[in-house]
């Protein structure tokens, strides 16, 4: 259970507001600084990565043509001996009368076989890239067309005269092998006379094995990793997407991208979020049009940035440790210098407590810096002027208290009982005095006048103003009989006394208890909400223009007859116009709706029902306007 007030919470002394704002200075200097120095420093290690990535990649690149120079220079020595066994190739097919089925072939690489180390095999191509002869049985109906590029190559030679040579390379092993995984192999290719063969002389050779192990895509693999610690791991793919070499970790899914750079024929980059790896596929054109077979190759970077990453984050853990002692050591240093300058403003506040306790007539003690002994000043100077200010005050409170008993004098005391009817009023003053009023008062043979007005502005010159309306509405009535002969009268008195300085809007009502009927007269006033027996709704609408704006108004006089169960509800505009915290007006349509649900309730009720419900609706936004409110209900 909670108590009916909360202790206040002590404030914090001036030195810890005074160290926070030091504080608070020298973390955003540091922080500044601290944050522009990261940024260099966390740019010169990207761009420090950055560059070294580029450079193996430019490396990866100068490493292969290296490697494939230094393999197409040691096959270029197999070329001419080649050459010479396909003119035997060639001689043996004129003899036989350009039918390769009458070539002895196992007799040919008898006679071509002392040109080579190796183990030399041939082969016929007919125009369809099949190869329909051949020494080793197992490549006999193989169907090259499957290799498109190749099959490019081999129709080229076949409608060309000249002689073609290729590197050494993997070699297709039988018709059930689509990947070229066989064994190294230099091959060269020369077309027959008539263009309708292509021949083929093969040679397979361990020296092809002890020349790769040279001239090695491995070795060159392992130079590149060894350089370039972000390197995690590196492959080569032949342009049949077979690895040649690899080092270090492989990236997931390698194949099939080396197949898609491949098909491209162009490089590009796969990053890997979830372990934090780029992997670079990087396409080397080495594919010579004067050759048959493409030796270009793809080469697999996977670069790892757990190195950047750890250099970032002890950059971080760095900055972070030098900003933190330098704003420990501002603060300690602030505290110091805060402490000594903060002595006489303790003196100060422990005279200003007593000030505020109510001995006004205390001074502030004298203090040894200027600058104290300025504030010392001020404040006695201060604490004077509050005394005259505060009696000054007081006698102005005094005042407007007086005049706000006089204009609650000026409203109804006891408001009469109509036979037949059940009449309540109230006023709500936006400021302790107000410019509206209403008023009812006998007007003799059983009819009442009543009256509610509205006088433009808030506050002393309103009431005044009310004051001198509610007096020449009172004043006139005593002689003139009907609505609008009283505020034509009213009209002239206060334009007379009060010139064109402000307004008032009226509505002024002669009500025949017997009759039941209403007589009036609206002076630019809110349009009273008439409510029939029956639920519907009538506005009494106006009848004129507003008291003080022209001279002669000519108002119009009209009259409603009033039945049981009719609620008649007048107001003033503080009502209709009165603002929320979302400066929504409660508006007409809100009043009527509170009407209908509260007529009926009495009279007095109901004022109290429209009241709390402009309460309620303004919420904690202020009373923007003076709120009156009459209600006339027929019994």
């Amino acid at each position: 259970m909670t108590s009916g007030f909360q202790k206040k919470r002590r404030p914090l002394s001036l030195i810890f507001y005074l160290i926070g704002f030091i504080a608070l200075i020298i973390g955003i200097v540091v922080v500044g600084a601290l944050a522009v120095s990261y940024i260099r420093a966390k740019e010169e290690i990207q761009q420090d990565y950055a560059i070294l990535k580029n450079n193996t990649g430019n490396n990866a690149v100068e490493s292969v043509w290296l490697v494939n120079k230094g393999l197409n220079l040691m096959d270029e020595d197999l070329n001419p001996p080649m050459k010479r066994s396909l003119a035997v190739f060639e001689e043996a097919y004129r003899r036989s009368g350009n039918d390769p089925s009458q070539m002895n072939l196992s007799q040919i690489r008898l006679d071509i076989s002392p040109e080579f180390s190796g183990t030399a095999n041939l082969y016929i191509f007919n125009k369809d890239g099949i190869i329909e002869y051949s020494t080793l049985p197992e490549m006999q109906g193989i169907d090259f067309r499957q290799y498109p590029d190749f099959y490019e190559s081999l129709t080229r030679v076949r409608l060309g005269s000249d002689f073609a040579a290729d590197p050494v390379v993997r070699s297709v092993q039988d018709a059930s092998d689509p990947d070229v995984k066989g064994t190294l192999r230099k091959f060269a290719y020369q077309p027959s006379s008539d263009h309708r063969y292509v021949f083929e002389v093969g040679v397979e050779s361990k020296e092809f094995v002890d020349i790769r192990s040279q001239f090695s895509y491995q070795k060159m693999a392992q130079r590149l990793k060894a350089i370039n610690p972000d390197l995690s791991g590196i492959r080569v793919y032949d342009y049949y997407g077979n690895v040649v070499a690899r080092e270090g970790e492989s990236a997931t899914g390698g194949e099939h991208f080396a197949e898609r750079a491949i098909r491209n024929r162009a490089g590009f980059s796969v990053p890997d979020a979830a372990d934090g790896t780029q992997t670079r596929y990087i396409f080397v054109d080495l594919r010579d049009l004067t050759a048959v077979s493409d030796n270009s190759v793809v080469v697999e970077l996977r670069f790892s940035s757990l190195r950047l990453n750890t250099a970032l984050a002890n950059l971080v853990s760095n900055y972070l440790l030098i900003g933190l002692f330098a704003i420990i050591m501002g603060i300690v240093l602030a505290y110091a210098a805060f402490r000594k300058l903060t002595g006489d403003i303790n003196a100060i506040v422990t005279d200003v407590e007593k000030i505020a306790s109510g001995d006004l007539t205390h001074t502030i003690r004298s203090v040894n810096t200027s600058e104290f002994a300025h504030l010392e000043s001020s404040i006695n100077i201060m604490i004077t002027k509050i005394l005259a200010y505060t009696e000054e005050l007081e006698r102005k409170k005094a005042e407007l208290q007086v005049a706000a008993d006089i204009q609650n004098a000026f409203l109804p005391k006891n408001i009469p009982r109509l036979a037949g009817f059940d009449l309540a009023a109230a006023s709500l003053p936006a400021r302790e005095v107000g410019g509206d009023f209403y008023d009812v008062f006998s007007d003799g043979d059983n009819r009442y006048a009543l009256v509610i007005a509205d006088v433009a502005g808030k506050g002393v010159p309103a009431s005044l103003f009310m004051a001198l309306s509610r007096t020449a509405v009172r004043i006139i009535s005593r002689w003139e009989k009907t609505a609008k002969r009283v505020l034509d009268g009213s009209n002239t008195i206060f334009i007379e006394d009060s010139g064109s300085t402000s307004f008032v809007t009226v509505f002024y009502a002669i009500l025949d208890e017997k009759q039941r009927v209403l007589t009036y007269v609206n002076a630019g006033h809110n349009a009273p909400m008439l409510r029939r027996a029956d639920g519907s709704m009538e506005e009494l609408m106006p009848t004129g223009p507003v008291i003080g704006l022209v001279d002669e108004p000519d108002y119009e006089e009209r009259s409603v007859t009033l039945a049981r169960g009719d609620v008649l509800v007048m107001y003033t505009d503080g009502v209709t116009e009165a603002i929320n915290e979302k400066e929504e007006m409660f508006s007409e349509v809100r009043l009527w709706a509170v009407i209908q649900e509260s007529h009926a309730l009495p009279a007095a009720e109901m004022v109290d029902t429209i009241r709390r419900a402009v309460e309620s609706f303004c919420g904690n936004a202020p009373q923007f306007d003076d709120i009156t409110i009459m209600v006339l209900k027929v019994e």
